[in-house]
């Protein structure tokens, strides 16, 4: 499949929505199992990361002792024997995609989380660091396969 900016080998059943970004190449790609893949090319793209706040038994308290009314209602708190890694739902690797470190997620239990890639800096433009996402979320086990074998041929417009 080829974005102008970016190609990559994808089953030939999906298929691709544009969408209209003003500033990057946006769209979400749709594959046989109707799962949604989006993807971002420009220098707003999202990182990927998981909006997790992990916080210690320890310095929750100090917050509140600080400010108790201090909204804590999305946080997880764990004691100092708890692994941290337990709440996040994906896993993070590193590889190099083209000549690029790409941040690679892939969910602990299939269907249930982030699969995808983000590199933070193709080049740099007139409006800062150029970055790419393509991820999908919560995607049934054969998407995220032939997403996850995608995004090893990803190749750039250099």
């Amino acid at each position: 499949m080829d974005f102008r900016s970016f190609r990559l080998q994808a089953p030939k059943d999906w298929s691709k929505l544009k969408m209209d970004a003003y500033d990057s190449n946006a769209g979400i790609i749709i594959t046989k199992n109707n799962d949604s893949i989006f993807y971002d090319y420009g220098p707003y793209s999202y990182s990927l990361e998981e909006n997790v706040t992990i916080i210690s038994r320890k310095d929750f308290n100090e917050l509140l002792a600080v400010n108790p009314k201090a909204d804590t209602t999305q946080f997880i708190v764990i004691d100092k024997n708890t692994n941290r890694e337990d709440f996040i739902k994906s896993k993070i690797t590193y590889k190099n995609i083209d000549g690029y470190k790409a941040k690679i997620l892939e969910p602990k239990q299939v269907g249930k989380g982030m699969t995808g890639v983000y590199i933070d800096s193709l080049k740099t433009g007139s409006i800062g660091n150029i970055k790419f996402n393509l991820y999908g979320i919560n995607l049934k086990k054969e998407s995220q396969a032939e997403l996850l074998k995608a995004i090893h041929t990803l190749q750039f417009r250099k």
